[in-house]
């Protein structure tokens, strides 16, 4: 699926330039593996992972199902879109304006969709922020989802809104065909973006110079996702990192490193750095490096993801890393994605929808464990303390005594905890035991200063 993506969105963004018969099959594939196999392969494993949680949780139940419903009616809606149009000689649709309301409406629902999941969850990442203000990863969360909800809406606004629809009557003796222009024509009052040519009309999508303003404003605000889910992901792997291999950790250089690479690839590849000149003969190069940044940005975030958690048993938090990991890929790519292109690239943008949904339970529920972690880490210091004033420190048996009052004390919380939310704490009995040792060696340390 990110396969697909990724050549939707070179063919959109003028790195590769594929013909009617080439753009046919992207159109179908992205329908069929897309929101067909992939789609159904994906919810099926969210909803298997999650299972707990919805059976906790009313919001993720519902919340889950109404994705399944509007990612499958999506995926209705392109099958019809395909059997409703015919193909012309060259391999092009021929989009009539009835087939372009069919479209439109796979990427206002799918925009609609994304934004509403991401409003709801980016109100409860603030709420919980701010019951704890300390908790800045939260935070980060909370604003990656608003602002990529915000991101998504500005870009439908200005596809629908802004840009211009003229159709014309197809000149004798042109050959259909459908290409991205950029370029501004004083007859149209603006800048053609995107042209297709079929038999008997041509259709011209336009932005207006009178609105070149507000254009540029809403684009630039696509930064803002990619800088707060940037901090989201650093503080999450950071906090997570210490929580399983123990509170005084220090995080990893070569994680910084990772995690630096996909930041300066972005600000490379988003134009905030620099732009391509407009009469460059070397347009095309500045374009590869622009959509590598993108590319390669998502890619290295999960790439983060793995490195930082390879070593740990399988379970449930692999999964939710897994799934934050594949949501984070897609809505990057799927978001860069020119909806434009009315057949595989306005249903590859889509997939927003899909991968939103993806990116915000995914990292729901890694928020939820590591918030047990860290309840389960206090508890073993409050519980270790209690025991000790009970029992003396001063022989092996008694420190036996104690690491067995406390652990099972904390076995019974980890069963509460997992019952209560649907979702079960990451930290394992070894990683309890070799904390707990630790703060054994700080309850020494506190006694002696006493009998001191």
């Amino acid at each position: 699926m990110t396969a697909l993506l990724i050549t939707d969105l070179l063919s959109t963004r003028q790195i590769l330039y594929p013909t009617g018969v080439s753009q046919t099959i992207l159109f179908v594939l992205i329908a069929i593996i897309g929101y067909g196999v992939c789609s159904w392969i994906l919810l099926e494993y969210t909803r298997r992972i999650t299972k707990d949680l919805r059976a906790r949780s009313s919001l993720v139940n519902v919340m889950h199902w109404c994705v399944t419903v509007v990612q499958f009616s999506l995926f209705g809606l392109l099958l019809f879109a395909i059997y409703n149009n015919s193909i012309n000689c060259n391999g092009y649709f021929n989009f009539c304006s009835g087939a372009r309301f069919q479209m439109n409406s796979v990427y206002v629902i799918s925009t609609v969709a994304a934004s509403v999941i991401l409003g709801i969850m980016s109100f409860k990442f603030l709420s919980w922020y701010r019951l704890n203000k300390r908790n800045f990863m939260v935070l980060f969360y909370g604003l990656a989802a608003a602002t990529i909800a915000i991101a998504i809406t500005g870009d439908a606004y200005t596809k629908l809104v802004l840009v211009k629809i003229v159709e014309e009557k197809t000149l004798p003796g042109i050959v259909p065909q459908s290409s991205f222009i950029y370029k501004t024509f004083k007859k149209y009052h603006g800048e053609i973006q995107y042209k297709v040519v079929n038999p008997y009309t041509t259709t011209l999508w336009v932005s207006p110079t009178s609105t070149n303003s507000l254009k540029n404003n809403i684009d630039q605000l696509s930064a803002l996702p990619y800088i707060f889910m940037w901090l989201a992901i650093a503080t999450l792997l950071r906090q997570y990192y210490k929580s399983i291999r123990g509170g005084d950790k220090k995080f990893p250089l070569k994680f910084w490193i990772i995690l630096a690479i996909p930041l300066i690839l972005y600000l490379v590849g988003s134009n905030l750095i620099f732009s391509t000149p407009a009469d460059t003969p070397y347009k095309f190069y500045y374009r590869l490096i622009y959509r590598a940044g993108t590319i390669g940005s998502s890619l290295l975030f999960a790439l983060a993801f793995y490195v930082a958690t390879r070593n740990l048993p399988g379970g449930q938090v692999k999964d939710y890393l897994a799934i934050s990991a594949i949501g984070i890929i897609m809505v990057r790519i799927a978001l860069s994605i020119s909806a434009l292109e009315q057949t595989y690239g306005l249903a590859a943008h889509s997939i927003v929808f899909l991968s939103s949904y993806l990116f915000v339970i995914g990292f729901y529920t890694l928020a939820i464990s590591i918030s047990q972690d860290r309840s389960l880490r206090q508890s073993i210091r409050s519980s270790a303390l209690e025991v000790s004033e009970l029992l003396d420190l001063g022989t092996p048996y008694m420190e036996q005594e104690i690491e067995r009052r406390v652990l099972r004390v904390i076995k019974q919380q980890k069963e509460v905890l997992t019952e209560k939310t649907g979702v079960e704490p990451s930290l394992t009995e070894d990683e309890i035991k070799q904390y707990l040792d630790t703060v054994l060696v700080e309850v020494r340390k506190i006694h002696k200063k006493k009998d001191g």
